[in-house]
């Protein structure tokens, strides 16, 4: 090494110079030169080349992280929604769906009711023509009133054909019916072409000798009461409402009679029955205070 101030050769690495005491930034250059030499300039090079890499390297993979987590961020949200989705639209189906149901059931209903309504229909049994169970011969019997009424079943509450009976008329009896309302014996014959029922008292076993006017009105029911004879010595039985018909019988004192009808304006005379003989007696004797039967 030589001394720049005095040239004369020193040892290498001296920092000072042993001739003249001139100092020598030797190791400085020395390290100077060395860190500017090409192959270290490279290494530099390369290893902040490595470092830029492994920067951007982190970087690229942080950012796929924030991507893939982006990702699954949306489908999670997308998947949430999708099934809240799919749960209303069920929802809604099955409340629809029950809705229906329940007017389809609603409406049934009401097709049912008016269907039952519509064919619920009311009949007046009383309307009805009646048929006896069976028929059998119960003998002839004869009518012992005017204008006896054929009724269409065996009570008085059924309807009347327009056909009626004469007093004395002999009928043949094909069945017999009690009345569940009267009580009364109905029986089922057959006139002049015609079959229905007549009230069984109205009739006798025997043939009547007298015909007897037949009243305005007949009692029926429960109207058609029990009276005894309190007159003395007893009333007559005429055959019409006037002392100018004849005379059927006597009826002594404390005899049972059976109120059977009367007339419109012979209010002192009454329809009755007796036995099986029909006819008419005086109820009092010049005015209502002296009465003849009770």
């Amino acid at each position: 090494m030589i001394c720049p101030k005095c040239g004369m050769e020193i040892p290498d690495n001296s920092s000072v110079c042993t001739l003249c005491g001139e100092s020598l930034p030797v190791e400085q250059e020395n390290i100077t030169e060395a860190d500017n030499t090409p192959e270290i300039a490279q290494k530099k090079e390369h290893a902040s080349g490595i470092n830029v890499g492994i920067y951007k390297l982190l970087c690229i993979c942080m950012a796929l992280c924030l991507v893939a987590g982006s990702v699954v961020w949306a489908v999670i949200m997308l998947r949430d929604r999708i099934d809240s989705s799919s749960s209303n639209s069920e929802a809604v189906a099955v409340a629809v769906q029950d809705e229906t149901e329940a007017e389809s059931t609603a409406t049934t209903t009401t097709t049912t009711a008016t269907t039952t309504t519509t064919t619920v229909t009311t009949t007046d049994p009383y309307k009805q023509t009646v048929e006896p169970d069976f028929e059998d011969d119960y003998g002839t019997m004869y009518t012992t009133s005017d204008s006896l009424a054929i009724r269409i079943g065996p009570g008085y509450d059924y309807e009347k054909l327009e056909t009626s009976i004469p007093s004395g008329t002999a009928l043949d009896v094909l069945a017999e019916q009690e009345d569940a309302k009267s009580g009364e014996a109905w029986c089922y014959i057959s006139y002049e072409g015609e079959n229905g029922w007549v009230c069984k008292s109205y009739l006798t076993d025997t043939s009547p000798t007298v015909t007897v006017v037949a009243p305005d009105e007949l009692y029926t029911g429960s109207d058609r009461m029990w009276v005894t004879v309190i007159r003395e010595g007893g009333i007559k039985l005429y055959s019409g409402p006037d002392e100018s018909y004849d005379v059927i019988t006597v009826l002594d004192e404390g005899e049972e009679l059976r109120e059977e009808g009367y007339n419109y304006l012979s209010v002192k005379w009454k329809y009755v029955s007796y036995g099986e003989q029909y006819g008419w007696i005086i109820t009092y004797d010049g005015d209502w205070l002296n009465p003849t039967i009770e």
